[in-house]
């Protein structure tokens, strides 16, 4: 491992314009970039949040800012009654302050400033990332289960 997993505190809120940008089969994993400064030229600083064992997804195509916070167990259960759907081991993960029909349903969230190319691929989604790619070699995450 290339970097240091630390447990995270939601919320948590971070500038910048935010964007669904990737999707992976394996542990059903989500991903939303931000992108925050870049003016003049300058190269942007990129947020990556991951999302893993994702079960459900109710998002906006882009975001000014990003709020994630755990909506809570009664949020939860009654989305499950809303849909029809049970999600053990799980949490309601809200994106948005404004919204609270935005969210993601899953097992976990990470998330890290990442020293990449705008277009590159996250290294919170590959095995082994590259050892400079995460700002400051941490990772940081939520778990359902806490």
């Amino acid at each position: 491992m290339t970097y240091r997993l630390v447990d995270g505190q939601l919320p948590l809120n971070l500038r910048g314009a935010f964007k669904p940008w990737a999707v992976a089969v394996g542990h059903s994993k989500f991903l939303l970039r931000g992108f925050s400064g870049g003016e003049e030229g300058d190269v942007p600083r990129i947020f990556d949040v991951l999302f893993q064992d994702v079960s459900r997804i109710s998002l906006a195509d882009q975001y000014s800012g990003l709020s994630v916070s755990d909506a809570g167990p009664d949020a939860l259960r009654s989305e499950e009654q809303r849909i029809g759907r049970r999600w053990r081991e799980s949490k309601l993960f809200r994106v948005s302050e404004d919204d609270p029909l935005d969210y993601v349903v899953a097992g976990y969230v990470f998330w890290a400033e990442v020293r990449i190319l705008p277009t590159d691929p996250s290294p919170l989604m590959q095995e082994s990332p590259a050892p400079d790619a995460i700002e400051g070699g941490t990772v940081f995450r939520v778990r359902a289960d806490r």
